[in-house]
């Protein structure tokens, strides 16, 4: 069918996630002085543009009937999208991850720093009201009068996606038993929270 060209069109999502790797790189500088996620989204696009182009120009040479074609297309969307999800993962692991946080902040401090003041800096509500400040400085919580209520809704969206699929892979007696268990808090604790 279309021997000659198969690796070409099989390589397609490595190619968008090369774009997409070298391009995030690129405008990391420029873009991601407040927040690393607007160069992580540019690459993005651009790999998804880029693993497009690649399996168009495939196609169109190859002179692959709109029956192939759009099953085509549709599987190398999904796999770049994959590996896309993928390299995002391995990025916000560097920047959200307490684990490497600790590491380089012991790499920057100029004398070696005691346990017990790394457990007093990091200790757990420290580390929660520093991921609320950081919600909040970024709009995705809005703080009015001692109350929280949503921002943007960015992370509501990637929330409902993971839920979406954790139904599709788990199955519904799964997402209910979560829920359960996300609803039973006393109701005490949900108003100190």
């Amino acid at each position: 069918m279309y021997a000659n060209s198969y690796p070409l069109l099989a390589m397609a999502p490595i190619a968008g996630l090369a774009v997409n790797c070298l391009t995030h790189l690129i405008a990391a500088r420029p873009l991601g002085r407040k927040s690393p996620y607007p160069p992580l989204m540019l690459g993005a696009v651009c790999g998804l543009l880029a693993a497009a182009s690649v399996s168009l120009f495939v196609i169109i040479r190859d002179a692959v009937g709109m029956r192939d074609a759009l099953p085509l297309l549709a599987l190398n969307g999904v796999a770049y999208l994959g590996l896309a999800f993928c390299y995002f993962n391995f990025v916000n692991l560097t920047v959200a991850s307490l684990r490497i946080r600790l590491l380089e902040e012991l790499l920057d401090s100029p004398t070696p720093l005691a346990k017990a003041s790394l457990l007093k800096r990091y200790d757990t509500s420290s580390v929660i009201d520093l991921r609320i400040d950081r919600l909040i400085r970024g709009g995705h919580l809005v703080e009015s009068n001692g109350r929280l209520r949503s921002g943007k809704l960015r992370f509501l969206l990637v929330a409902r996606i993971f839920d979406l699929l954790r139904w599709i892979i788990l199955g519904q007696k799964y997402c209910s038993d979560l829920r359960m268990k996300k609803t039973s808090v006393p109701r005490e604790s949900k108003e100190t929270s």
